[in-house]
């Protein structure tokens, strides 16, 4: 089961070059960045965000969200990935960050404090 999920299940990963010259550009440049954020989107290097979608209807709603939010200014690409084909990334240089070794894949992660508590 889990081996077919892999294939519907997918990533969403957004490239982002926008413009940061004057002070307006940078307040839009922080709003979308916040916006981001806020949509469930997790930084794997500057200016490149994934988001973990469970299938093709989740993408559909936050390609719309996206729409709404994209700057005029700038580049912003978005492309899905089968969670296969993102697992198949390779590293040239670096590790894999914090967030992706201890989320992967899963949509939802439960962080449990101490036993004691």
């Amino acid at each position: 089961m889990n081996y077919i999920n892999n294939y519907r299940q997918m990533r969403l990963i957004l490239i982002y070059d926008l413009p940061t010259i004057d002070e307006i550009d940078r307040k839009i440049y922080n709003k979308f960045h916040n916006q981001l954020k806020k949509n469930g989107f997790y930084m794997l290097q500057y200016s490149v965000y994934i988001k973990v979608l469970s299938n093709d209807s989740s993408f559909t709603q936050i390609h719309n969200k996206l729409q709404k939010i994209v700057p005029k200014k700038g580049s912003v690409i978005a492309f899905k990935l089968t969670e296969k084909q993102f697992q198949s990334m390779l590293y040239l240089r670096g590790e894999q960050n914090l967030y992706e070794t201890i989320v992967g894949g899963n949509e939802l992660v439960i962080f449990k404090g101490d036993e004691d508590d």
